[in-house]
């Protein structure tokens, strides 16, 4: 699971920012699997699966009210995701 922060751009111009958790993936799942014509594949639907996940995760965080239908109808402009990097370096284990 990639872990993804979301800039979305709002119709009133507002940009909200959110970071994808393991609720949001699997809300995708659970929605996508009850949805005629979606598929869990991120591959077969990426626009859906990344306005999806915006709206997930901005619902999640209380930045907005909207259902997912009334965000891709209008509420939202754009939804921009990028990847955010695992940090390499291990934490130091410490001996108490």
């Amino acid at each position: 699971m990639k872990k993804l922060k979301i800039t979305t751009t709002m119709a009133d111009g507002r940009e909200l920012e959110s970071t994808t958790t393991l609720a949001d993936y699997l809300l995708w799942e659970k929605t996508a699997k009850k949805q005629i014509g979606w598929s869990a594949t991120i591959t077969d639907n990426p626009t859906t699966w990344e306005s999806f996940l915006g709206w997930a995760s901005l619902k999640r965080t209380g930045q907005i009210t909207c259902s997912y239908e009334q965000f891709v109808a209008g509420e939202a402009e754009m939804v921009d995701a990028a990847q955010i990097e695992a940090d390499p370096t291990p934490e130091a284990a410490t001996t108490d």
